[in-house]
């Protein structure tokens, strides 16, 4: 009886941990940064920003993240700089890691969904995006 309840346990104790690999699907997109926060203070909040990050990723989860930015006329002025990365999970986390210009860093990424993303590194900083919806003017 003592293993059915451990079991029933664990099973329920898996359960409730959310799979990573399902935030892989909504990093791909255009993203407006929101706020950025350490120890839980916000350093910085975003009414608007000028520029939004767009991440690219292929099937075999590497990618690219560059800063765009949006015109009245709906479509992006790109910069030349792109980051490359790629994706990888270990340990139930998601990690994106860069290697540009021989610095190479890691960034987790604790949330992604149709609604947010959010991003820490090894600072303490966590970035907060939604996803960029383009002005409409009338």
């Amino acid at each position: 009886m003592k293993q059915l309840i451990a079991l029933s346990f664990f099973i329920l104790l898996s359960s409730c941990q959310s799979d990573v690999s399902t935030y892989i699907p909504f990093v791909e997109g255009y993203w407006e940064i929101v706020s950025v926060t350490k120890d839980q203070k916000k350093v910085k909040e975003f009414k608007m920003s000028g520029s939004v990050d767009y991440f690219k990723v292929n099937t075999d989860l590497s990618g690219y993240r560059k800063k765009v930015t949006p015109r009245f006329d709906g479509a992006f002025e790109m910069s030349q700089h792109e980051s490359k990365f790629t994706l990888s999970i270990k340990d139930d986390h998601l990690w994106i890691h860069y290697d540009n210009n021989d610095v190479a860093y890691s960034e987790e990424i604790t949330r992604a969904n149709n609604a947010s993303m959010v991003i820490s590194n090894s600072d303490g900083f966590i970035y907060t995006y939604k996803p960029y919806e383009p002005l409409i003017f009338d």
